[in-house]
């Protein structure tokens, strides 16, 4: 008899730059719980890998067969409606989610962060925030938009991505991917709500104790098993000007097949917190999306920072 795979049954699926990491490392500490190895395998975000199966599987290498909780925690999986299809087709309708979300418009900021800080992003925040007109929809649609006339302009490098995503400019839609509810409706409309958890990534770093349990109890299992604190994973930081690090203009990053890949390195001139301009903008951007998850959380979510 061939032996069973090892496939996920919970999937930490978003959003990006909002403690997804850290509560991944959260949940690795429990005794019932097994991450998968990569923490982020990305498998899902391409079509080709409906046929790939069994060698997803071996992310899951070590895991026994009767673990308890089996993660996959891919932040690529909320920004595609494909994906949700994709999983339902191939882990079944009892597939169980958990979504962290965050001030959007922090959010939307941290993500232009981490691809600056990655070397992928060219453009400065202005570029890419100021330019957006205010409605939302129309937000939406400029920013694609510019974000494939960056990528043309090699303003943005998605070269790194192109073996991970079908969508390899997904990183790059910063205000996008903040706009949770639209996100998670395909999830929601497949799996149904009882299998899906929404945290927010600021109750969790205030709070963890209180969202443990809540954890817990979604997934069935002891909550003594996890952590009292929110561990600090993953943190995007940029460098002060005056570092060798935010010195460096051009950086070799990459060397394959002979082809020499040159990237610009983050220059330490954007601030950890968004410029004025650039956070009235997203503000403005925002703010519908704030007040759909004030209504359907029942808090004022503007007091913790969103």
């Amino acid at each position: 008899m061939a032996a069973l795979m090892t496939v996920p049954n919970l999937i930490v699926a978003g959003s990006q730059k909002s403690g997804t990491t850290s509560l991944c490392a959260a949940l690795e500490q429990h005794p019932d719980c097994y991450l998968s190895n990569p923490k982020e395998p990305n498998f899902f975000s391409r079509a080709v890998n409906e046929q790939r199966l069994a060698s997803f599987s071996r992310c899951f290498r070590g895991v026994p067969d009767d673990a308890q909780v089996v993660v996959d925690g891919t932040t690529t999986y909320m920004a595609d409606p494909a994906i949700a299809e994709r999983i339902y087709r191939m882990l079944g309708p009892d597939t169980k989610f958990i979504f962290a979300l965050r001030s959007p418009r922090k959010r939307a900021y941290s993500g232009f962060l981490h691809m600056l800080k990655r070397g992928h992003e060219r453009r400065t925040a202005q570029e890419a925030f100021l330019s957006l007109p205010d409605d939302p929809v129309a937000a939406v649609q400029a920013e694609r938009a510019n974000v494939e006339v960056a990528a043309a302009a090699r303003q943005v490098v998605a070269g790194p991505y192109v073996r991970q995503y079908d969508d390899v400019l997904w990183n790059f839609r910063y205000l996008t991917n903040s706009l949770f509810a639209d996100q998670i409706e395909p999830f929601e409309r497949l799996f149904g709500q009882d299998n899906i958890l929404i945290l927010l990534f600021e109750d969790m770093v205030t709070d963890f104790m209180s969202e443990r349990a809540r954890i817990a109890a979604f997934l069935g299992i002891p909550e003594q098993g996890l952590p009292q604190t929110l561990p600090r994973e993953n943190q995007t930081r940029m460098p002060d000007t005056g570092t060798l690090w935010g010195r460096i203009d051009e950086q070799l990053r990459r060397i394959k097949r002979g082809n020499f890949v040159f990237v610009r390195k983050a220059e330490g001139q954007a601030p950890s917190r968004a410029p004025s301009d650039v956070d009235g903008k997203l503000t403005r951007l925002t703010d519908s999306e704030v007040a759909v998850w004030e209504q359907r959380l029942g808090r004022d979510l503007r007091a913790i920072g969103w």
